[in-house]
C-alpha cells in the first residue's frame, strides 16, 4: 500500500479570490446583462403580441383557448432561457417553484427592468471608453492645449489627457459597481418571483430530512442482515466444524495417531475461527478508527484488500467522528464492490479537504476509482445503502461507472467541526 501526502490535482478546486477570477467575474456579469437586454426585448415583443392575440381571438372560444396555451408555452420557454442565462452568466442556479402567474409577472419586470438595464450598461461602458480613447489619442498626437475650467470665481488649467483618464477611470469604476448592482438585482428578480419560498424551502428540508431518517433507518437494518449472514455463513459453520472434529477425537479409538491427527485439524480450525471472528469483528467498526484516525483504518482496509489500494491524504484537521465512520465505510463498500463485481486490479482512493467560505467548517471529499469494468448501478444495494449514509450527514454522493470503466465514486460531506488531526495522522505514510 501506498500513501501520498499530497493529492496532486484529484481534490475539489480550492476557492480562489485573485484579480484574475474578480476580472472574469466581471465579465461573466456584463456579459449576462447584455443578454439579459436581448431576453427582456423578446419578452416585451412576446407580451405585447400573445396579448394582441389573445385579444383578437376572444370571440371564438376555440381560438382564444388556443391563443392562451400559445402564449402560456411561450412565457415558459422565454422563462427557461432566463434561467439558462441566470446560471450560467450569473451564478444564480434557481430550480422553479411558481409558475402561471409569477412567471408572467417575472417576465413583465424583465420586459422594463431588461431594456432599461442594457441601455445603462452600454452608456457606461461607452462613455468610459470615451474618456479613456480620447486621453489616449491626444496623448498620440502630442503636445495639446490646457483645458480652463472656472467653478465658484476659482479657475484651473488642467491638462485633457488627465481629465480624460480620470474621468474615464471614475466612469469604469462606477461602471463595475453598477454591474455589480444590476447582477444582484437580477438575482433577485427572479428568486422572489420563481424561486421557493422560506415555507416551501422548509418543506423540502423537512422532507429530506425525513426521507434520510428513514435511509439511516434502513441502512441500519441492512448491516445488521450483513452481520448475520457473516456470523450464519462463517463463524457458525466453523464452530459445527470444530465440535464435530472434537467429538470424533473422543470417541476415536487410536489415541495416538487419529485422535492427533483430529486435534491438529480441529487446531487449525480454532485458529481459521479467530480469524474469521477478528474479520467479523473488523467490518462491524474497526477499533483503529477511534484509536488511530481515518488513516490507519484505511491502510489496514488496504492491507486486506487483496488488490493494490493506493491512498492519497492532504488532510490537515479530523472531521467529526461520524463523519470518519461515514468516509471509512464508503471507501470500504467501494473497494469491496471493485473486487467482487468490477473484476478491477487496482484501486485509488483521494481524500481532500476544503475550506468553504460558504460554510463554517468546510467539507471532506473522498474519490474511490477502480480500473474495473464498470456498470455500477446507483440504486444497488451497496451504493443505495452508502448514498443513505451520506445523505443522512448532509452529503452528497455522486456515481460515475460507464459500461467499460472506470468507475468513480465521489462523496462531499461536510467536516462538522473538524478537529487537529493527532500525531498519527500527520505523520509519515506507513
Amino acid at each position: 500500500m501506498r500513501e501520498n501526502s499530497a493529492a496532486a490535482g484529484t481534490g475539489p478546486p480550492r476557492r480562489r479570490t485573485g484579480l484574475l477570477e474578480l476580472v472574469l467575474l466581471g465579465a461573466r456579469q456584463v456579459v449576462g446583462l447584455a443578454l439579459g437586454a436581448m431576453t427582456g426585448v423578446a419578452a416585451l415583443a412576446w407580451l405585447l403580441v400573445s396579448a394582441l392575440g389573445t385579444v383578437v381571438a376572444l370571440p371564438w372560444p376555440p381560438a382564444f383557448r388556443a391563443a392562451r396555451r400559445l402564449s402560456a408555452a411561450g412565457v415558459s420557454a422565454l422563462v427557461r432561457v432566463e434561467l439558462r442565462r441566470l446560471a450560467y452568466w450569473l451564478d444564480c442556479d434557481i430550480m422553479p417553484a411558481h409558475g402561471g402567474g409569477r412567471q408572467l409577472g417575472y417576465l413583465a419586470c424583465r420586459s422594463l427592468l431588461g431594456p432599461v438595464i442594457g441601455y445603462l450598461l452600454w452608456m457606461s461602458v461607452f462613455t468610459a471608453a470615451l474618456f479613456l480613447v480620447g486621453a489616449a489619442l491626444t496623448s498620440m498626437r502630442g503636445d495639446p492645449s490646457m483645458i480652463t475650467i472656472e467653478l465658484l470665481w476659482v479657475g484651473a488649467y488642467i491638462d485633457p489627457r488627465t481629465l480624460g483618464a480620470t474621468l474615464g477611470l471614475v466612469t469604469l469604476a462606477l461602471t463595475i459597481l453598477g454591474v455589480s448592482l444590476m447582477s444582484a438585482v437580477e438575482r433577485w428578480l427572479a428568486r422572489w418571483f420563481l424561486g421557493p419560498s422560506l415555507q416551501d424551502r422548509l418543506r423540502h428540508r423537512i422532507s429530506e430530512l425525513t426521507e434520510s431518517r428513514a435511509g439511516v433507518v434502513h441502512a441500519v437494518d441492512d448491516e445488521r442482515r450483513r452481520i448475520e449472514r457473516d456470523l450464519h455463513d462463517g463463524v457458525q459453520q466453523r464452530v459445527v466444524a470444530l465440535a464435530m472434529l472434537l467429538g470424533r477425537a473422543r470417541r476415536s479409538g487410536d489415541a495416538t495417531q487419529r485422535a492427533g491427527e483430529l486435534l491438529r485439524q480441529a487446531h487449525e480450525e480454532s485458529q481459521q475461527l479467530v480469524g474469521e471472528i477478528r474479520d467479523v469483528a473488523w467490518r462491524v467498526y474497526p477499533r483503529a478508527l477511534d484509536e488511530h484516525g481515518l488513516r490507519s483504518a484505511l491502510a489496514s482496509m488496504a492491507e486486506r484488500a487483496g488488490i493494490a489500494v493506493t491512498v492519497e491524504d492532504d488532510r490537515t484537521e479530523r472531521p467529526a467522528s461520524e463523519v470518519e465512520t461515514a468516509v471509512y465505510f464508503l471507501a470500504r463498500e467501494a473497494v469491496t464492490n471493485a473486487v467482487k463485481h468490477a473484476e478491477a486490479t487496482e484501486v485509488r482512493v483521494v481524500l481532500s479537504e476544503c475550506a468553504d467560505a460558504d460554510t463554517a467548517t468546510g467539507s471532506l471529499t473522498v474519490r474511490v476509482t477502480d480500473n474495473g469494468k464498470g456498470g455500477a448501478v446507483p440504486s444497488g444495494g451497496g451504493l443505495s445503502g452508502l448514498g443513505r449514509r451520506v445523505s443522512a450527514l448532509d452529503g452528497e454522493l455522486r456515481v460515475d461507472s460507464p459500461p467499460g470503466g472506470p468507475t468513480t465514486i465521489t462523496a462531499t460531506l461536510p467536516r462538522h467541526g473538524a478537529r487537529p488531526a493527532s500525531p498519527r495522522e500527520n505523520g509519515p505514510a506507513t
